[in-house]
C-alpha cells in the first residue's frame, strides 16, 4: 500500500477564523461557569433563561408559551418539560389566555421572580470576577463596546434577510 501525501491545507487561519473560535471558546467557558451557578439555587441554565425572559418582558411578568421558545430558543417539547418542572417549583404559574382559549400563558411567581434576581446578583459577581482576573478595565470595556455592536449588527442584518 502506497504511503499517503500528506494533505495540502487551503484555509489558514485569520482574523475571522481566530475571532469565531475565540468567542465559542469564551461562550463555552462562561456557560458552563453560569450553569454551575444556576445549578446551586436548583434549576438548569435553560430555566433560568425561561425565568430571566419572564422577569424582564413586560409589568406583569407574563409570556406565551411561543414568546418563551423565542426568548430561549428551547424546542417546543422541552419548553413543556421545563415549564412544569418550574410550575411543580412554585416559580411559575399558568393562567388562562383570553385570546386564545387553547393556550396558557405563564407568568412569574413572587418566588421565582425572587430566585432570579438572586441568580443574576450571583452571575454578575461571578463574571465581574472571572473577567476581571483575565483583562483589565478598559479592555472589558472596550471588548463589551465591540461585542454590543457586532451583536446590533448581526441582529440587524438578520432583520432585513
Amino acid at each position: 500500500m502506497p504511503k499517503a501525501k500528506p494533505r495540502p491545507w487551503s484555509v489558514t487561519p485569520n482574523t475571522t477564523t481566530r475571532i469565531v473560535s475565540g468567542l465559542f471558546r469564551s461562550r463555552n467557558f462562561v456557560w458552563d461557569s453560569d450553569s454551575k451557578v444556576a445549578a446551586r439555587f436548583g434549576v438548569s441554565w435553560t430555566q433560568f433563561l425561561v425565568l430571566r425572559a419572564l422577569r424582564f418582558t413586560n409589568d406583569a411578568f407574563t409570556m406565551s408559551p411561543t414568546e418563551l421558545y423565542a426568548a430561549t430558543q428551547a424546542s417546543s417539547s422541552g419548553m413543556a418539560k421545563m415549564l412544569r418542572g418550574l410550575t411543580e417549583k412554585g416559580l411559575v404559574e399558568r393562567l388562562s389566555n383570553p385570546q386564545d382559549a387553547r393556550s396558557r400563558l405563564v407568568r412569574l411567581t413572587v418566588k421565582g421572580a425572587d430566585m432570579v434576581e438572586e441568580i443574576i446578583d450571583q452571575l454578575v459577581a461571578t463574571n465581574t470576577e472571572l473577567f476581571a482576573d483575565v483583562l483589565p478595565e478598559n479592555d472589558r470595556v472596550k471588548l463589551a463596546e465591540l461585542l454590543e455592536r457586532l451583536s446590533s449588527s448581526l441582529e440587524e442584518r438578520k432583520k432585513q434577510s
